[in-house]
């Protein structure tokens, strides 16, 4: 029989150790407790583990472009479309505003112009019977423009030119067109032409006219001409960048600026709202001045809204009454 090896004293302990571990949960525990302690502390020395940063949120960018509301397209009459005013234009330059802010309970004044007479007798003389000191702004050369320029006479109504004007947008101006294609004396006699083209004019206003509005030599050539025949200018302001008003006043020529368009838009609501606006402009300035045309709708609105003027406080008053009270003489 082969002798036995001896057991190393390691070995012969390590189950004795285990046996009493496993009989000694106090001790076992205290041992497992220190155990991860040391694990903890190992831990807390590493260096901390950081997320990588977010995107940041995408942000919407005024740079991009915007469109702007594109402008309604003017009802039109017979051979006459009256021109929509730029949508970035103001109502009146500042400069033209010569009526300061009146106290509470005076008395406000407007002036109400008609204009694109001349192409319809029927409606024209509808737009004549309003009521009231309307003015009428007369297309010369036109089929009944001669007729109803005496009919508003007659009915001691004031009666204007309204002088097709080249505009920007190259619509058709009809007969008597002024544009910078013409010679200064083609030009003079033109516009000499439609002056007396229509009967007991006192002034004039411009139909369309966006582009040659703008233009300082034809201006000029238009005051001169208003100048030796004694009549006033109203700036009907289709523009922003008119120079009429300006040339006018350099000519020492009674002039204007229009305040209001009633009707760009003919419905019932949108003639109410400019209406309104023309009478606001009033009670805050003292005075306005409005343009409508003989439309249908536009003539239905006024023959109700014209009466009840007295009821606010306001007098509708003929434009040459108008320049006079914007210059300081005697209320009309």
């Amino acid at each position: 029989m082969a002798p036995r090896r001896p057991v190393p004293r390691a070995a012969r302990k390590s189950p004795v150790l285990l046996a009493a571990l496993t009989r000694n949960y106090r001790l076992l525990g205290i041992l497992l407790t220190g155990v991860v302690g040391v694990l903890v502390l190992v831990a807390q020395n590493k260096p901390e583990s950081r997320p990588a940063p977010s995107t940041p949120p995408t942000r919407f960018s005024m740079e991009q472009p915007v469109t702007a509301p594109t402008a309604a397209s003017p009802l039109t009459i017979p051979a006459a479309t009256p021109e929509a005013i730029t949508p970035a234009a103001p109502a009146q330059p500042a400069e033209e505003s010569p009526i300061t802010p009146t106290p509470s309970g005076s008395k406000h004044y407007i002036a109400l112009i008609i204009d694109d007479i001349g192409y319809s007798g029927p409606l024209g003389e509808r737009a004549i019977a309003l009521p009231g000191a309307v003015t009428y702004a007369v297309l010369p050369h036109t089929p009944f423009g001669t007729e109803l320029a005496e009919l508003a006479h007659d009915h001691n109504k004031e009666v204007m030119l309204h002088a097709p004007m080249s505009n920007l947008a190259h619509q058709p101006l009809g007969p008597g067109a002024l544009t910078d294609a013409l010679s200064q004396e083609d030009f003079v006699a033109t516009l000499n032409g439609n002056i007396d083209a229509v009967p007991h004019l006192q002034g004039i206003n411009n139909h369309m006219g966006s582009e040659l509005t703008g233009m300082q030599t034809q201006m000029q050539w238009v005051m001169e001409v208003l100048k030796e025949r004694g009549l006033y200018f109203v700036d009907s302001f289709t523009t922003a960048q008119s120079v009429a008003g300006q040339a006018a006043r350099e000519h020492a020529i009674p002039t204007t600026t229009r305040n209001v368009f009633l009707d760009n838009e003919t419905t019932a609501e949108d003639i109410d709202r400019e209406f309104q606006r023309l009478l606001q402009t009033a009670r805050e300035k003292g005075s306005a001045v409005g343009i409508g045309h003989p439309y249908e709708e536009t003539l239905d609105y006024l023959e109700k809204a014209l009466p009840a003027l007295a009821q606010e406080n306001i007098e509708l008053i003929p434009v040459s009454a108008m320049i006079r009270l914007q210059q300081g003489e005697a209320t009309p």
